[in-house]
């Protein structure tokens, strides 16, 4: 299990002890560097695709931790989470089915699949669902949540960007025979 969380958003329970699983945390946001942050806030991209080009930019080393615990990770499945569900595990997805070969369509299909299943999964959990806010930012940028994601993809060699920044070829190769049969 890879977990994305900061270290602040981590509480004792169930899902943090799971019997059989090894976790590994990828604290993925590198909360500490507000600027960063406070950049996504001002430009309302957090929570939104529209975020994933930078963040790839700058936390290169955080995407290339992220990837390489599920490149690493012992044999069979493995899960990849965050607090909900939808932004860092969306944007660690992306980079995986990437790297798999998948083509950008088809990754957009899968994001678009995965936002429409989570509604029932936030009123289950009792948190608020963004969903309309996020299309709000992503229409107040005269975009969608798909256009955003192939705009992230278009012209990004995710491989070549990744491994310049310190995923070794092992990762690769370990990540597309996990991924593909």
């Amino acid at each position: 299990m890879v977990d994305l969380r900061n270290d602040d958003e981590r509480r004792e329970d169930k899902w943090d002890r799971p019997t059989g699983l090894t976790t590994v945390r990828v604290p993925l946001d590198d909360a500490a560097d507000t600027a960063f942050w406070n950049y996504l806030w001002d430009n309302r991209l957090d929570g939104s695709p529209l975020y994933y080009r930078v963040f790839i930019e700058r936390k290169a080393r955080q995407c290339v931790a992220a990837v390489a615990a599920v490149a690493r990770a012992r044999p069979g499945g493995v899960l990849v989470h965050c607090g909900l569900g939808r932004d860092r595990t969306g944007l660690v997805v992306m980079l995986l089915l990437t790297l798999a070969g998948v083509a950008p369509a088809d990754i957009a299909s899968d994001y678009e699949l995965s936002t429409e299943r989570l509604p029932p999964l936030f009123e289950v959990l009792g948190i608020d669902d963004q969903t309309e806010e996020i299309r709000d930012i992503l229409a107040s940028k005269d975009t969608t949540a798909r256009a955003a994601l192939l705009g992230v993809l278009d012209g990004l060699d995710v491989e070549a960007h990744l491994r310049g920044h310190g995923l070794e070829d092992g990762d690769i190769t370990a990540l597309r025979s996990r991924l593909v049969r």
